[in-house]
């Protein structure tokens, strides 16, 4: 759970387990409380995107589901997030995993480097090389860069601003990713 300035209140389910399967040991759930998420969120355009989706709800009072990628080197993971408004200017904010997808044989590791050309959008995973154009990284003949920045690419951009305007107009729950590059993924 989040306030409207994305200050952590609360964190639940297996979080600590993921934190630490994924090298993420000093993020566990007693390090991040009363922290900032945007503290957590290495590039500005990403925190600013999840920022304003927090917002909306909260003013709204309207629920936004939209899928994203959280993916490992071995394993492609599709996770539901669904932000619903709380009491007192509150959101919560609950990532259910949807799909994981084992890759044999994996992606090249990727590490975050602000100053990379390489950038990896952190919505749906594709990863956009200069000169070139968005592509996923996990189809047949294509790379995963090994140093990458992040942002949000302009497909994930554009379906996250429609979803905020639907209930911003009223729209009781948005829903983000029908049309975007996850929907290979088994609906499960």
């Amino acid at each position: 759970m989040v306030d409207s300035s994305l200050r952590i209140l609360w964190v639940g389910g297996d979080w600590d387990d993921f934190a630490l399967a994924n090298g993420g040991s000093a993020i566990l759930a007693n390090d991040v409380l009363s922290k900032r998420l945007s503290d957590y969120i290495t590039d500005i355009t990403t925190a600013d995107t999840v920022a304003q989706m927090v917002q909306a709800v909260i003013e709204t009072k309207g629920t936004l589901r939209m899928d994203y990628r959280c993916d490992a080197p071995h394993e492609l993971r599709r996770i539901r997030l669904t932000i619903k408004p709380m009491k007192e200017d509150r959101a919560i904010m609950v990532h259910e995993l949807r799909d994981a997808v084992h890759l044999d044989p994996p992606m090249d590791p990727w590490f975050f480097d602000p100053a990379s050309l390489n950038l990896k959008c952190s919505m749906c995973g594709q990863v956009y090389l200069p000169g070139k154009a968005w592509e996923d990284p996990t189809e047949p003949g294509r790379r995963h860069p090994g140093l990458v920045s992040y942002t949000v690419c302009p497909t994930c951009v554009g379906q996250i601003a429609a979803a905020i305007n639907d209930i911003g107009d009223g729209a009781a729950a948005a829903d983000v990713g029908a049309s975007n590059p996850l929907s290979g993924f088994n609906k499960g």
